[in-house]
């Protein structure tokens, strides 16, 4: 992608501030609620693991990482976060935490969730900055909202929070040809915080096809995802040969496995079948095929039948050659939005995730952008669906949908369905939408 290009984009600043907005109010209330309700929940049990592997005890088990948290300055007030199984990082992303570890656990927690809110918030005015066209702004107001909506990474003190918000900094650095060596750190760290997130981004950037227009950078994107994957084995390497170091650790791997496993077993948090209640936070389509029938066998299958065929074909669009048609003022930059968009989408559908990783959905405004320049049918559908996209993925959309269940159920089941797992739902409707514009981009699609 061009750079010179990209940068000139017709249209004001405008845009980046109303995202500052977003980010501002992003940070203040999640903060504010944080304190108030779930006390970074998530972090709690990162750091005791953390703590455990620095200091040779076992870093997957409940009592013992409950220990090193109270024995570094954690609070007894609530231990629900050291509830069995919930223990389940690898080292190599705990390693990465043992700085942390060394200072007191409200320290810590105070400068992870700084890190974190600056880190999302930098990502998100990267993606404003992707948003070019005549409707940028438009895009930019509902992305606003979108970052607006997304305190639960604060409230939690979610490690996804730092994972996608690098992740969407890595593909800014990419696209923009930009600060490529921070790029490709920040792309490492992701991955090796939760490589199930950006699995499918990576591998665009690996794959994606060159063309006439895009031949030079296509190679420096494939060179770029190499040296990520090279980085990415590097970071990865100290927490796992510490952990086989440690006896109490050796056996992580094993261990590991038994609490994914347990974490998604009948009823346990991770279970998307109808016997839990957090079902309705996973986004994969296991959590809308358990109501069909709630057998793992069943719901993993199907959801598998539906993904193979859409990831085949949008693997197929990636590789393929860049038609001229695709290019227009921005070279092939529509077409490598469009891609990511999709990308973005499917990485949800088959593997497991909650509420909060579909902020990675950040990834799809600039794709919106471009798309709604065009002025085009298509380009209208695109705003509706980020729209659509931003309420139904907000922690705030599942708490009505939670109070309503009982009405709802009386209205049938497609209606109860619409509403106690939206979200899955949502992203199927991306993927496909974003798959036919990857098809089908039409001769007019660059206006801008």
């Amino acid at each position: 992608m061009d750079t010179n290009q990209m940068s000139g984009r017709r249209r004001s600043y405008g845009g980046l501030w109303v995202v500052l907005l977003g980010c501002m109010f992003f940070a203040v209330r999640g903060y504010h609620d944080q304190k108030l309700k779930l006390h970074s929940f998530d972090f709690k049990p990162v750091y005791g693991s953390a703590r455990c592997l620095m200091d040779g005890c076992d870093p997957y088990d409940s009592g013992q990482i409950q220990r090193a948290f109270l024995d570094h300055g954690g609070s007894a007030a609530d231990l629900r976060p050291f509830r069995p199984y919930n223990a389940n990082y690898p080292p190599s992303m705990l390693f990465l935490v043992m700085p942390l570890t060394l200072l007191p656990f409200g320290l810590a927690d105070l400068i992870w969730l700084a890190i974190g809110i600056v880190l999302f918030s930098c990502g998100a005015l990267c993606v404003a900055d992707l948003c070019v066209g005549p409707r940028a702004l438009m895009v930019d107001c509902v992305l606003a909202i979108f970052v607006g909506t997304s305190t639960m990474l604060i409230m939690l003190a979610q490690p996804a929070m730092i994972s996608l918000s690098l992740l969407v900094i890595a593909v800014w650095c990419f696209l923009r040809q930009r600060l490529l060596v921070l790029g490709t750190i920040a792309f490492a760290v992701s991955l090796t915080f939760k490589p199930h997130i950006g699995a499918l981004v990576w591998l665009f950037f690996l794959l994606a096809a060159g063309g006439a227009a895009g031949a030079a950078i296509r190679v420096s994107y494939r060179r770029l995802a190499l040296y990520t994957l090279v980085a990415t084995l590097v970071l990865m390497t100290p927490g796992i040969v510490l952990a086989y170091h440690h006896p109490a650790s050796a056996h992580w791997a094993q261990e590991l496995r038994t609490k994914l496993v347990g974490i998604a077993a009948h009823g346990n948090a991770s279970d998307p079948g109808p016997s839990n209640d957090e079902a309705q936070s996973i986004t994969d389509l296991q959590a809308v095929f358990s109501l069909v029938r709630d057998a793992p066998k069943f719901y993993n299958w199907a959801a598998i039948a539906v993904f193979v065929p859409l990831f085949l074909a949008w693997l197929y669009m990636v590789v393929r050659p860049v038609r001229d048609r695709m290019v227009g003022e921005f070279g092939a930059c529509g077409r490598d939005l469009v891609a990511l968009a999709a990308g973005t989408a499917l990485s949800f559908l088959a593997i497991y995730h909650r509420q909060y990783d579909t902020r990675l959905l950040l990834l799809i405004f600039p794709a919106a952008a471009w798309l709604a320049s065009s002025g085009r049918l298509r380009g209208k559908v695109a705003l509706v669906l980020v729209a659509l996209a931003t309420v139904v993925t907000s922690h705030q959309f599942q708490h009505v949908g939670e109070r309503l269940a009982p009405r709802l159920a009386k209205l049938g089941p497609v209606v109860w369905v619409l509403f106690n797992r939206p979200m899955p739902l949502m992203l199927l409707l991306l993927s496909l939408f974003f798959l036919y514009c990857m098809a089908w981009p039409g001769r007019d699609d660059v206006r801008v």
